[in-house]
């Protein structure tokens, strides 16, 4: 995972301590690498989604930068650049093999398993040394790493080679012969580089993932991982192969609807950037596993009084789009009747949805933060709810607390609550069509009042659709509202409540012109 919202517990450190210069260490001595090589490396570091933890806000890619949250304190995320001062410019095959497989810098220091090496252990080294031939192929930059914020007594690492010898591989990934050579292929990528268990499973008392339940759910950063097993109800089983296919290529299918929270991110910079094939052997062998379901199913009966306060909550703040029975608006608006997230073990997903909204992702639009308006109460009621209604049977586990602690961390632009106000626009393209003064659509966004909105915003996207047809709609939606954000601060008069109406407003008239209108 704009990654400033994104917290990860232990999931896509791509290489967390490739750090650390050793004063008056040689330098590496390597051959230069060929453009395949380089390329199959690049191809590879997506997959490992390392570019996720490793390029913090106003950072470039790879130079770190960022905080991760664990149980134990912050960890800083380094420089995975060929800098030699404050990256890994140093570092020999032997160092980066071992620093991936075995978790252990030059130096001997061994690294907090926040760093997914337990699974980068089954990688084959000539995999890992085509992600350093990528990594040395990039410009150095020169961003020394910022300070842990580690709590005592874990600032002392001695447990860490227990903690190695008891649950680290020893063992590069070998195919099982008696499985086809796609089951093998999705098996590797599963396992290993994707590290899909690392949100998605269990963890014991340790901290282990390995051997704490293969990808039945987890809670993730206060979000909740769902059930990657194909069990019909708490997992994957009611989709096919071409729907995971999509969902994990594009962040959206139609049957799955759209994809929220941290696996927003491993979208956007690793499963996106995946070919076909590797999509396909990754969700066969998801779908080759033994279905095992997470909870028994719950009967809707739970509490009628809670029910019908439930479906009152529903009917005031989510029915005008979700619809009275839960489908939606096919390829417009997720369906939450047998949605995934809404059948996870936890309720956590529903809830940081409903409170911080979600962009507009391929088809589906932007959906605001309706819970900024709601009680902790009525979202407790609408979550528990949508969990338990229509074909839903999932259990009723919200609660108020848990809702006004996520409410603390779930801060948005689409709730009028995030943190140092309007983030930077994202989308480049459409950055330098606002900034060019000749088209005149950045004026009509200044420009752009309630009163005016119809016709400002039609105005708007005709002109974007003439000088830039290739920004696809979702980029145009969610980039247009980012763009709009500073309009709507600088408003006199306006209430918090009400610069987020005026801008969630904007945003919804901007995806209806596009969908009606057919212009993206």
């Amino acid at each position: 995972m704009t990654r400033s919202d994104r917290v990860a517990s232990f999931s896509g450190l791509a290489a967390l301590a490739l750090l650390a210069c050793l004063p008056g260490r040689a330098m590496a001595q390597t051959q230069p690498a060929s453009a395949d090589l380089i390329a199959k490396g690049k191809y590879l570091t997506d997959m490992g989604d390392c570019v996720g933890c490793h390029a913090a806000p106003g950072y470039p890619k790879f130079a770190g930068g960022q905080y991760m949250q664990m149980p134990f304190g912050d960890i800083s995320t380094p420089n995975i650049t060929p800098d030699r001062e404050t990256g890994i410019g140093y570092y020999t095959d032997d160092d980066f093999i071992r620093l991936m497989q075995r978790g252990i810098r030059p130096n001997g220091q061994r690294i907090y398993p926040a760093m997914p090496y337990p699974w980068y252990a089954t990688v084959p080294k000539a995999d890992l040394l085509a992600i350093k031939a990528y990594l040395f192929s990039l410009k150095p930059v020169h961003a020394p790493r910022l300070e842990n914020k580690i709590w005592f007594p874990f600032t002392f690492r001695a447990g860490i080679a227990l903690w190695d010898a008891v649950f680290v591989p020893t063992e590069e990934f070998k195919p099982d012969p008696s499985k086809s050579a796609e089951l093998n292929r999705g098996a590797y990528i599963f396992g290993g580089l994707e590290h899909c268990g690392e949100c998605h499973n269990k963890r014991n008392f340790l901290g282990n993932t390995a051997i704490a339940g293969n990808v039945l759910g987890a809670p993730i950063t206060r979000w909740y991982a769902p059930n990657l097993r194909p069990d019909n109800m708490t997992g994957i089983g009611r989709y096919s192969v071409d729907d995971l296919v999509s969902f994990f290529k594009y962040g959206h299918s139609k049957s799955m609807g759209t994809v929220a929270g941290p696996m927003s991110e491993t979208v956007d910079y690793s499963t996106a950037h995946l070919t076909d094939s590797d999509l396909h052997a990754l969700s066969v062998y998801l779908k080759s596993l033994p279905a095992e379901a997470v909870y028994s199913p719950v009967d809707s009966r739970f509490r009628q009084d809670a029910m019908a306060a439930g479906r009152a909550a529903y009917l005031s703040h989510c029915a005008s789009c979700h619809q009275d029975n839960g489908q939606g608006v096919s390829e417009r608006i997720p369906a939450l009747d047998g949605n995934g997230m809404v059948l996870a073990g936890g309720p956590q997903d529903v809830i940081r949805i409903v409170l911080g909204g979600l962009q507009a992702r391929g088809p589906y639009g932007l959906m605001p933060g309706v819970g900024a308006a709601m009680s902790d109460k009525e979202i407790v009621a609408a979550t528990n709810y949508v969990r338990q209604a229509w074909s839903n049977r999932a259990p009723a586990n919200a609660t108020t607390l848990l809702v006004s602690l996520l409410r603390r961390d779930t801060r948005t632009i689409l709730n009028g609550s995030r943190p140092n106000g309007c983030p930077a626009l994202a989308q480049d393209d459409l950055a330098k069509v606002l900034d060019d003064s000749s088209n005149g659509i950045g004026a009509l966004l200044q420009q752009t009042t309630e009163a005016n909105l119809l016709q400002s915003s039609n105005a708007i996207i005709s002109r974007v659709k003439s000088v830039a047809p290739q920004i696809k709609r979702d980029d145009l939606v969610n980039g247009l509202t980012v763009a709009y954000c500073p309009v709507v601060e600088k408003m006199p008069g306006l209430q918090p409540d009400q610069r987020v109406w005026q801008l969630t407003h904007f945003a919804e008239r901007v995806y209806v012109q596009l969908i009606t209108n057919g212009a993206y």
